[in-house]
């Protein structure tokens, strides 16, 4: 017996719903969040080990987040290959083109700041202190999209911003305890340098979305526009740092290891991994995949850093996963807000 629309037989059949479609018997949003999960927290745990173990140290962050953006906009030529035959669609229309510049160098900005934020914090503080670009998204969605944020998403923002606090405050109290000034003055500008970089991130993606609103242009067209603004972009900040000699002496991959590459890999998977959430994932979907990167994150810090996990960091830790909620209108503050 076969599908009457379809023609196959009803096993065969996937709904129609993305988000409901099955791969090998696992619903597609679930292995998504699985995806989601191990990327956001992997990314930032080798991020750490190859800014913090000797031997991993010797590479030039800039030219990892240029082979980033290289491996990225080359996924992006397959698939554009894939679905459209050509990438023609990149540069079909000049001026929509030009627009993406703007992200690019945000995006490139937030990507090295990243690298500079993650050697002077712990994996699961830097984790958690990087949810603070919902709180600049609400922000700027306000200024540049002119929407109107509830009751309920100032609330979460302003419990999410609560929560990275006190998080912030039990790592300088423990890098006081432990006796090192100098640990505790680090832990303030990996604050700093990562508040910035999630600024500059939600500042790009909320561009994104206003320049994508009303243009007919593929979300791998627009990525492979930022990869390419990006690694041509990237030559600036490396001649600016004084680093291009350096790298022109030793060698592009200089210092580059198998824990190098495993690194780039995982940050570049997870720009191509956007597109799969916007298609499969819903809402709740990206929402839990934060809480449990910032869970997984945080137990991996404590076994493979030492990282000690305090009453005062569990406390702003389970403030900030309740506030994603409550920011995404999918927790009422205890009742105290009507549910949609």
């Amino acid at each position: 017996m076969k599908d009457e629309e379809s023609g196959k037989p009803p096993e065969m059949v996937q709904p129609k719903n993305p988000s409901e479609q099955t791969i090998y018997g696992f619903p597609i949003k679930h292995v998504v969040l699985v995806l989601l999960t191990v990327q956001n927290a992997g990314a930032v745990l080798l991020m750490r080990y190859t800014r913090s173990i000797p031997g991993e140290t010797e590479f030039n962050t800039q030219t990892a987040v240029i082979m980033q953006e290289f491996i990225k906009g080359l996924a992006c030529v397959a698939i554009l290959l894939q679905t459209e035959g050509t990438v023609a669609s990149a540069w079909a229309v000049p001026s929509e083109a030009l627009k993406t510049s703007i992200p690019a160098l945000l995006y490139l900005g937030q990507n090295n700041l990243q690298y500079v934020a993650v050697g002077l914090l712990d994996a699961a503080t830097y984790t958690v202190t990087y949810q603070t670009k919902t709180v600049w998204s609400g922000i700027f969605s306000v200024f540049l999209l002119g929407r109107a944020l509830k009751l309920g998403k100032w609330l979460g923002l302003g419990m999410l911003s609560l929560g990275v606090g006190i998080v912030q405050l039990s790592s300088v109290a423990q890098a006081k305890v432990a006796g090192d000034p100098g640990d505790s003055d680090a832990q303030i500008q990996g604050f700093m340098v990562i508040l910035l970089a999630a600024a500059l991130s939600s500042l790009a993606g909320v561009y994104f979305e206003k320049i994508l609103k009303g243009v007919r242009v593929s979300l791998w067209t627009r990525n492979l526009q930022l990869a390419g603004y990006s690694v041509v972009t990237a030559c600036a900040p490396l001649y600016a740092s004084g680093n291009l000699a350096l790298v022109l002496e030793k060698g592009f991959f200089y210092g580059y290891t198998p824990m190098t590459w495993t690194c780039i890999l995982m940050n570049a998977g997870g720009g191509l991994l956007v597109g799969t959430v916007i298609k499969y994932a819903d809402a709740v979907t990206k929402d839990v995949a934060i809480g449990a990167s910032i869970v997984l994150s945080s137990v991996a810090s404590s076994q493979l850093f030492g990282f000690e996990i305090s009453a005062q960091f569990t406390l702003g830790v389970c403030l900030v996963i309740y506030a994603v909620f409550l920011y995404g209108e999918r927790a009422t503050l205890f009742g105290l807000l009507k549910s949609n």
